[in-house]
Parts: structure tokens; C-alpha cells; sequence
């Protein structure tokens, strides 16, 4: 872990852009979770399988209180808990963490001193929150002066960035940054922004061109967090579906570019998902699954939709997204009885050669 600014010599590009027809349903999204803005709390993928290298960035601007304690929780796209550790952070402070080099750490008179052990997550991926706590300033190590409530000044910003070391290609973005100030933090309201034809679009380059895909999508739920902090943060949505195997579900399609739209598998994920957009890409990488068969494989630049997005009750019956589903909601049941509120957010990360870049997911729904 080092604090510095860190570079990988490659050539990102963030999309993050709502259609400008749809006002009243971008600030909706603001309003909630921001790539642009300082949040609360944030969350990246990481990726330290292998032929792969991760690191994330964050920085602090706020002067609420003289240091904040930020708690990085590790979650793996199977939804096992890794780990956790907690990192100190004084105004206009910045860090950069690998995941496979994870330390806690304190600022004491002018350095940044790492404490406890090395916690190294090579061989997961998934995704990291990081949530902001006022910091105990008497105490030899970083932690919170009140672990039940998050620090209501939005400061903290992120980035992220996930390299083929194979390839010397990468892609990345900005953390998703949540807003709300609430214990636990409130979410989009997911029946908003799907229906039966609208939901979360990915663009792709034409993949016959691209020799790197990842498809990241993140399933959030809220409270979600993991021990002391289940009741506090954000985190995965419980896997409550299909037996318990998956968390949630998508129909698929793909436009391609002369608007040809092409059903495709449904996308379920655990906690997290990383599949190829074809295939083809699937046999570069290393244990990844695909979306689109060779059978349907698009031979042009397009966009991927998931829609009608299900996630399970601990009593077995179902919450679809889709605002005009017979079982519409944005929350679901657990098995304590607690109820929390879901959201998922994707990426996709594409390169061509030593060239990479990434799209954020586009919400369409029209208000």
C-alpha cells in the first residue's frame, strides 16, 4: 500500500452520461449515487486473479472533523467476506490500496505508519466499500469514535483501475460514490429505472476487434455490511435466489448497430459478476464465463440491456425490479426478517492491445 498517485501509462476514458432527455431522472440518481461527486461511502471492483493487477484510489477533502476513519470491507463475486481493515485519513489526505498488500494505517506526526497484519486477497475478485466514520484521535490505532453512525459529510472521492498483466492493457473508472447521509445509506429506487424494455445498458466496441472484456456487475444491497457494521453500511445483496445460489438475476439482449436486438442468457449473479461480453474473449481469460454465445456472437459495435432484474425473499418467493411486475418492489426479506433495499450498477472494461478503456452502466428508463 502506498500513499501516492498512481499511474498505469494506459489511456482511460470515463463515461458516465444519462440520456439529457431524461432530467428529472438523472437528478433522481444524484441525488442518491454519484460518480462525479464526494460521497459518504464508495465502491470498486478489484480483480487479483491471476494475470490480473487492481488498485484503488481515494482521496479525502472535508473539514468536519480533523481525520476520518475509513473501513474497506473486501467482498469476493462468490460474497465471501475477505476482510476488513481501516485507514486514516487527514484533510486533503489520499491513498492508493492493492488488494493483494492490505494493511490498516494511521497518520502520526507527519507519516503514514501501517499497522497490523498483511492481508492479501491474490486469487479473488470482487468488490471493496470503503465508508467513512469520525476517527478516535486518542487511539494508537485508526478506528471509529462511534461505529453506528457514518460521518455525514459527503468527502470522500475514488477511483479504480483493473490491468491485464498479461497484455499490459487496463481500464478503469470512478468509485460509485453514495450520497445519502442516512444510517444505513438509501439507494436508487430500483423500480424507477426498470421496466419491461428499460434497465442498465453497457456499450461495447465491436468484439471481433477487442482482445480484453470484463463485465463487472455489482449487486448492492443496503444495510449490507459485514459484523459490527452489518446494521451500518452498504454491501452485497444477500443470495436468497434459486436456492440460495444466486442474489440476483437479469434477462439479457444486445442491440448491435444497425439496431438488431438478440435475446441472450439471462446474467445471475452470486455478489458480483465478471464475464466476458462473448465467448470468443472468454477463452483469453483465466476460469471467466461469457454472455453471448459464439452462436449469437455480434459482429458490430452495440450496447448489452439487462432488464426485469429478480432477487429472492428468505421465504422463497421473489422481488422483480421491473415497476410493473405483479411482484415489483426494491427491497427484499431476509431471514432475520430485515428488510433491505437493492441496486445493481455494472461496468464494462474492454481494451484492444495495450489500449484500454471502460463504459459505466446508462440507465433509459423515461419518467
Amino acid at each position: 500500500m502506498k500513499k501516492s498517485i498512481f499511474g498505469l501509462g494506459v489511456a482511460f476514458a470515463v463515461a458516465f452520461t444519462l440520456a439529457n432527455t431524461q432530467a428529472v431522472l438523472a437528478s433522481t440518481l444524484s441525488d442518491t449515487v454519484s460518480h462525479m461527486e464526494a460521497a459518504v461511502s464508495l465502491v470498486m471492483p478489484f480483480d487479483a486473479t491471476t494475470g490480473h493487477a487492481s488498485y484503488q484510489l481515494v482521496s479525502r477533502k472535508g473539514a468536519a472533523v480533523p481525520v476520518v476513519a475509513t473501513h474497506w470491507s473486501f467482498w469476493s463475486d462468490s460474497c465471501d467476506h475477505l476482510g476488513d481493515v481501516m485507514i486514516c485519513l487527514t484533510d486533503n489526505d489520499t491513498v492508493v490500496v492493492d488488494p493483494t498488500k492490505v494493511q490498516s494505517q494511521i497518520q502520526r506526526f507527519g507519516e503514514n505508519l501501517n499497522l497490523g497484519p498483511v492481508l492479501d486477497f491474490s486469487g479473488s475478485r470482487g468488490f471493496i466499500t470503503v465508508s467513512q466514520f469520525e476517527a478516535n484521535v486518542d487511539a494508537p490505532s485508526c478506528v471509529p469514535a462511534d461505529r453506528t453512525t457514518l460521518l455525514a459529510e459527503p468527502s470522500l472521492v475514488g477511483s479504480w483501475t483493473i490491468a491485464d498483466t498479461r497484455t499490459n492493457a487496463a481500464f478503469g473508472n470512478n468509485a460509485l460514490g453514495f450520497l445519502s447521509t442516512d444510517t444505513p445509506q438509501a439507494l436508487p429506487d430500483a423500480t424507477e429505472f426498470f421496466t419491461d424494455t428499460a434497465g442498465v445498458q453497457l456499450q461495447f466496441y465491436n468484439p471481433e476487434t477487442l482482445t480484453d472484456s470484463e463485465v463487472i456487475v455489482i449487486g448492492i444491497g443496503s444495510p449490507a455490511g459485514n459484523g459490527e457494521f452489518a446494521g451500518v453500511e452498504i454491501g452485497p445483496i444477500p443470495a436468497l435466489l434459486n436456492n440460495g445460489n444466486d442474489a440476483m438475476c437479469c434477462n439479457a439482449e444486445y442491440y448491435d448497430n444497425i439496431e438488431t436486438n438478440i435475446s441472450i442468457p439471462d446474467l445471475c449473479f452470486t455478489c458480483a459478476s465478471f464475464t466476458a461480453i462473448t465467448e470468443k474473449l472468454a477463452d483469453k481469460a483465466d476460469n471467466q464465463g461469457f454472455l453471448i454465445p459464439t452462436s449469437k456472437a455480434p459482429k458490430t459495435s452495440g450496447f448489452l440491456s439487462l432488464t426485469n432484474c429478480e432477487a429472492g425473499n428468505a421465504d422463497g418467493t421473489t422481488v422483480n425490479l421491473n415497476a410493473n411486475a405483479s411482484n415489483a418492489g426494491t427491497a427484499i426479506t431476509n431471514g432475520a426478517g430485515d428488510e433491505i433495499a437493492i441496486f445493481p450498477f455494472a461496468f464494462h472494461g474492454m481494451a484492444v492491445g495495450p489500449f484500454g478503456t471502460s463504459a459505466s452502466g446508462k440507465y433509459t428508463a423515461v419518467l
